[in-house]
């Protein structure tokens, strides 16, 4: 057998020659496999002549199932010979085949392509951290949101007429058939000022008393949730069943006790804790977006388009659930898919030329929150290799949060 490689970028063109005494040697080898396992008529399994099996089964089948085992073997050899690592064998070709003739084909493979980003610092060195500020303001806010979600709604018994700026208790219905529900314990709440489905179009209820109806000519917002009812017309029809206040608990010992705090200073401290947390993760989260950007424009390596698709194909299993996904799923997110691939090859590398490898514990403790049954190598692999990429992010974001500590010396 004979072999010829040749190599650009992750693509890898093969091709492989069997002479026909080889081509020969492996029809006679199929011919006696065969005729081990074939029962003819008037012999037992495996005792008839290798001409009557060959005739039994057909000459054209043996050579077909020899020349499949010649390729299969060819291409495993090959792969081996010179270390790749396939991601697809395709464009299998063949340029000579047949009964007592050489065997010449060529093919391609795509490998998992080699990313070296030696410039990695410098494709982020303008990125600058602005640590996340927490004013009491913020504070005062995050509670009075807390304070709005456990307050109780009671009614306004010395008010009848609806202001701007009132909570009013209604019954809204677009069918005018449909009686309304006059329950003065369920309904929907709005506030006077806000609008109902478009600015400005709750107007008509000031002015109108408890137990009136009021038709309202309004259209659905451009933004609207639901898109063919995006910048629709619409009447509705209203029933004003009460004007309502929301009793908010106040800021005591006994509310900071609800989150398990002693006092009110202590819930203050745990809140502004908590509201920096959290903008921080926001913030390092767009960091990390920001830098997976710049890294990806950095590789300028081809990625297999069987790559790409795999990620596409995944991302589309997490997202819809095995549901049919969007015919234009993989062309909206192609380009997405491809920097998202770029990004994590660079980060493997990063890992690797920094030395970020990952501890035991930390392998283990992924996998086990992935609730994996069967812990595979594969699974492992997948483990370091997400383990390695965030170190890496982590890594890189320290590298511009110091940059801002060292200009401010």
């Amino acid at each position: 057998m004979e072999k010829e490689i040749t190599q650009s970028g992750s693509k890898v063109q093969g091709k492989i020659s069997y002479d026909q005494i080889e081509v020969t040697k492996a029809i006679e080898e199929e011919l006696k496999l065969r005729a081990s396992s074939v029962t003819v008529p008037g012999f037992r399994k495996g005792k008839a002549p290798l001409r009557l099996v060959e005739n039994f089964i057909g000459r054209e089948y043996i050579v077909d199932r020899a020349i499949d085992r010649l390729v299969n073997e060819g291409i495993q050899r090959f792969i081996k010979e010179y270390d790749i690592t396939p991601l697809e064998i395709r464009d299998l070709d063949f340029l000579e085949k047949g009964d007592g003739k050489p065997l010449i084909f060529t093919f391609v493979i795509d490998t998992y392509p080699k990313v070296e980003l030696e410039n990695y610092k410098d494709l982020i060195s303008d990125l600058t951290w602005e640590e996340p500020v927490v004013t009491e303001e913020d504070v005062d806010k995050f509670i009075e949101g807390i304070r709005s979600r456990l307050g109780v709604w009671k009614d306004v018994e010395d008010k009848k007429v609806v202001e701007k700026g009132d909570y009013v208790l209604v019954d809204i219905k677009d069918d005018p058939s449909k009686p309304f529900d006059e329950s003065r314990e369920t309904g929907s709440i709005i506030k006077i000022g806000e609008g109902i489905l478009s600015s400005g179009d709750d107007e008509t209820l000031i002015g109108k008393e408890v137990g009136e109806s009021v038709e309202i000519k309004t259209k659905f917002p451009e933004d609207y949730r639901e898109e063919s009812l995006r910048n629709k017309d619409i009447t509705l029809y209203i029933l004003i069943k009460g004007i309502k206040r929301l009793e908010l608990p106040p800021i005591d010992e006994e509310f900071a006790k609800r989150f398990n705090y002693q006092s009110v200073e202590a819930m203050r401290e745990g809140f502004k804790g908590g509201i920096y947390r959290e903008r921080l993760a926001q913030k390092e989260e767009e960091m990390f977006q920001l830098m997976k950007k710049r890294l990806a424009d950095g590789v300028k390596v081809d990625i297999p388009d069987i790559m790409v698709r795999n990620r596409l194909e995944y991302w589309k299993r997490v997202l819809y659930n095995n549901r049919e996904a969007p015919e234009d799923f993989e062309d909206k997110n192609y380009q997405y898919a491809l920097n998202d691939i770029k990004a994590t090859l660079a980060l493997r590398y990063i890992a690797d030329k920094e030395s970020l490898e990952p501890t035991e514990d930390e392998i283990n403790r992924l996998i086990n929150s992935w609730k994996v049954r069967n812990v595979t190598e594969e699974v492992r692999n997948n483990a370091i290799n997400v383990i390695k990429e965030d170190k890496a992010l982590r890594f890189l974001l320290d590298l511009v949060k110091n940059k801002k500590g060292e200009e401010e010396k």
